[in-house]
């Protein structure tokens, strides 16, 4: 008899289908004579056992139907899903009716993939054989699932044709901008690839490893190249400055799609913010997804990019003193800091810039205002801290995270703050907020800290 309902599941069109009518009879005169409806598959949605599914590829065909039959003739206890002990028609018919209903995979993180295609190898070869980890919903820790990095995302937004991966990180920005006469001068604030390409490069250098053994993260960014890069765009008019956030929010309503929401962060490339005479390079949520990059005529590829990474930076989680919003801090060696944001990162441990655009990985040694020792320096090469020209040997109070000369402590002169006391770096890519996405004004509307960044090339 069970063969004879195996092979009642031939189809010459199909492969292996249920004949539909002959099913629902037999699951309409079971449930009739028995009064339940015990033999019916589990619900389908995610998480749901599939009575069906004996081999654990996620598609129920022939092989399902040949390993039942199997196992049944083996009384093997996964073929009795009557569980009532016994082998019969009953679990033949239970059978029969989840093959022909069909059911989800088991889906254990509920990250929209069934188990059976979240492999566990950390490297994606498709839809099929994903390589995550099927009891994390965000195997490479980026914020997004694995299930919307594979296969979109419910809203309809095609992630895969961006290019992102659920085993490497990825940071989706979609820019809009400016472009026309500003303040008496021509200029056209839209990305250009030289930018796009120092910050892509910025962030493929990021000392993270993904659970594809890559390291860096993917950063995606949308300003209308074409294609799935359809969301940049330039906005309407040339003002000389737009209000933030109110203007902003106005523009991201009028442009920036609704599914994108939770997913993207939204930058405006503009002339300047709030007032025509603001030198400030940019504008940030803190924890967030909007950001303003406003260089008016200092626009170039060097100077939006390092701008872009900085305020992005805000949206991280990161502040101007990395953990801390205390500025100028010679041994904080990131883009986040005035000191570097556009001369650059240290590479020679002079605690002057190079012209690397790159956050911190906390490498730099304290730096007790109190008590420096100018032969440490920042990272064991000697640094002539107060300027006299030379290594002092004894230790001397000093405050030194000033834009300008360092100045006594208890006063300020250019400095960040008046008072003498440790400074210390940070691991800016360790200290990234992947979540920051979940909580985004976009999906959890309330106050945000913002950061006003005045600072200015050149300044």
């Amino acid at each position: 008899m069970l063969i004879r309902y195996a092979r009642g599941l031939d189809s010459p069109d199909t492969g292996i289908v249920m004949r539909s009518g002959l099913v629902h009879g037999l699951k309409a005169g079971v449930v009739a004579w028995l009064g339940l409806a015990s033999f019916a598959p589990a619900s389908a949605h995610a998480g749901a056992a599939c009575p069906a599914e004996f081999t654990g590829d996620c598609v129920l065909d022939i092989s399902d139907v040949l390993v039942f039959v199997v196992e049944f003739d083996a009384g093997k206890p996964g073929a009795d899903l009557h569980a009532d002990g016994v082998y019969d028609f009953l679990d033949v018919l239970a059978f029969l009716i989840a093959f022909g209903e069909g059911c989800d995979p088991i889906d254990s993180d509920f990250d929209g993939l069934g188990d059976c295609v979240e492999t566990g190898t950390g490297v994606y070869l498709g839809p099929g054989d994903t390589g995550t980890d099927p009891d994390d919903p965000d195997t490479d820790r980026d914020g997004l699932r694995d299930g919307d990095e594979v296969l979109g995302t419910p809203g309809g937004l095609d992630l895969p044709a961006f290019g992102v991966s659920p085993v490497r990180r990825d940071i989706l920005v979609e820019v809009d901008w400016f472009a026309g006469e500003f303040q008496g001068s021509m200029r056209d604030f839209r990305p250009t690839p030289g930018m796009v390409e120092r910050v892509r490069a910025a962030f493929a250098d990021a000392p993270l490893v993904n659970p594809d053994g890559t390291t860096g993260v993917n950063i995606v960014i949308d300003y209308g190249q074409g294609g799935a890069f359809a969301g940049g765009q330039q906005l309407p008019g040339s003002p000389d400055f737009i209000q933030f956030d109110d203007d902003f929010n106005a523009y991201k309503a009028l442009r920036f799609a609704s599914n994108r929401k939770g997913y993207f962060h939204y930058a405006i490339f503009a002339n300047r913010y709030n007032t025509a005479t603001n030198v400030s390079s940019g504008v940030a949520e803190i924890n967030g997804d909007d950001f303003m990059v406003t260089l008016a005529g200092s626009f170039s590829d060097y100077n939006a990019a390092t701008t872009f990474v900085h305020e992005i930076g805000h949206n991280l989680n990161l502040r101007h003193g990395g953990f801390e919003n205390r500025n100028y801090k010679p041994n904080y060696n990131s883009v986040m800091n005035y000191r570097h944001q556009f001369p650059g990162a240290d590479t020679d441990g002079d605690s002057f810039g190079n012209g690397r655009t790159d956050y911190s990985r906390g490498l730099n040694l304290d730096i007790d205002e109190n008590f420096i020792f100018e032969p440490q320096g920042v990272i064991g090469i000697p640094i002539d801290f107060n300027r006299d020209g030379d290594i002092d040997t004894a230790f001397y109070a000093l405050n030194l995270n000033c834009s300008g000369p360092p100045v006594p402590c208890g006063t300020s002169g250019t400095c960040y703050d008046s008072f003498c006391s440790t400074l210390r770096d940070n691991d800016d890519w360790g200290s990234i907020n992947w979540q920051r996405l979940l909580v985004s004004e976009d999906r959890l509307p309330g106050p945000r800290e913002i950061s006003e960044c005045d600072n200015w090339p050149g300044k």
